[in-house]
């Protein structure tokens, strides 16, 4: 990543953070994007660059990477890990919970990639990783939205990859299962339901939000460059589609 140019969007926290911090130690140029401006101060903690967004806003996605390509001329690589499930039965997720669930996980990953996509194109160079989840393959009937928002992500994905095959841009998406972050061990009740989760995981640990980072990073590397349209399953053996 050395020299490279990175765009995480909601990489204030979580795995996007993870991501940027192991980009900046490789070298890469990095910009977090978050609509959290406290995050200001953690990527000033990693020598990156920081620009508010709200990733479900068209033209406020637009302006980060915008924003980001001035900066640094260009925009060598973009990974999108905005996203989360709002828990409800379907019989409790009303037709406005369901838009802001598609919205939050599936329309803020068309507003970024698609403000992306004319600068990979006059480039002719770039990579993408979006973020779906290993609900995007399951049931889950505390979280219809979510997973309807995630399943789309992964087709979405395959089809900018497609889009950007003819430029020599690619784009990849994760999968992550449970991975161990303050939010899903507050979700899991603490340690004590953390515990029972790793009790059930194949390989016998939770994911970090490193393990996933290091996943998006070597799709993003020229490590990857024959590999597109393509969805990682990161979860520890949890799920094997």
């Amino acid at each position: 990543m050395t020299e490279r140019t990175l765009l995480v969007v909601g990489g204030g926290s979580g795995i996007g953070l993870a991501a940027a911090r192991l980009a900046a130690s490789d070298g890469a140029r990095v910009t977090i994007a978050d609509i959290d401006h406290s995050a200001a101060a953690r990527a000033e903690e990693l020598g990156a660059a920081f620009v508010q967004c709200d990733a479900t806003d068209a033209a406020s996605a637009e302006a980060a990477v915008r924003e980001t390509a001035k900066r640094h001329g260009r925009l060598d690589c973009l990974f999108t890990t905005v996203g989360g499930a709002h828990l409800a039965s379907l019989e409790e997720l009303d037709p406005d919970a369901w838009s802001r669930e598609i919205d939050f996980n599936l329309g803020s990953t068309y507003n970024v990639c698609r403000a992306a996509l004319p600068l990979l194109q006059e480039q002719r160079s770039g990579a993408v990783v979006t973020t779906s989840s290993g609900f995007a393959v399951m049931a889950g009937v505390d979280r219809a939205g979510y997973t309807a928002a995630k399943a789309g992500v992964i087709a979405f994905t395959r089809s900018l990859a497609a889009a950007l095959a003819p430029y020599r841009a690619r784009a990849n998406c994760i999968a992550p299962g449970p991975t161990d972050t303050p939010r899903f061990r507050e979700m899991n009740g603490g340690d004590a339901g953390v515990e029972e989760v790793r009790k059930s995981m194949p390989l016998g640990e939770i994911p970090t939000p490193e393990d996933c980072a290091n996943v998006a990073l070597f799709l993003l590397s020229d490590a990857a460059r024959q590999v597109t349209g393509q969805v990682i399953h990161v979860n520890g053996g949890l799920l094997m589609p």
